[in-house]
């Protein structure tokens, strides 16, 4: 964990639920997760709006965005999420978790690749541990170079 510690210190992460999603359980879990791993979490809470996250991330300059989902709506809202990171120009590593999808009966694999195609880094299923997420984003500061690496 020390090597993840020294990657994540004085990382800029955003946190938040996206939508009319009121689920506060995983990103808390997340935010915490994140803050022993050294990172600087700003947690923006429920029913976040994707302007609410864009303004986040640029303005606290984010190395990361961790968007949350329980209720299955983050495919009507991320889309304009991801649209307003670009038109910012900013460009932090993007990831998503939770229940993506409305119905259970839809495929993981269809889900994740629909994540993937809107512009996310990592997309999450239901149940993931934080842990594998603060893992998951000191390789990703890694791989693009991140000057705490």
């Amino acid at each position: 964990m020390e090597a993840v510690t020294s990657v994540l210190r004085r990382v800029r992460v955003v946190v938040g639920s996206i939508g009319d999603d009121i689920h506060v359980v995983g990103i808390t879990l997340l935010g915490h997760a994140l803050r022993n791993a050294g990172a600087d979490v700003i947690q923006l809470g429920i029913q976040t709006s994707p302007e609410e996250f864009v303004a986040a991330a640029v303005t606290e300059d984010a190395d990361a965005v961790f968007v949350s989902s329980s209720n299955g709506h983050a495919g009507i809202f991320c889309p304009e999420l991801v649209a307003g990171l670009r038109e910012a120009g900013a460009d932090p590593i993007l990831y998503v978790g939770g229940n993506l999808s409305v119905s259970a009966a839809t495929p993981w694999d269809e889900v994740r690749e629909r994540f993937a195609r809107m512009g996310f880094d990592r997309v999450y299923p239901p149940r993931t541990l934080p842990d594998q997420a603060v893992r998951d984003l000191a390789d990703d500061l890694r791989a693009r170079g991140s000057q705490n690496a």
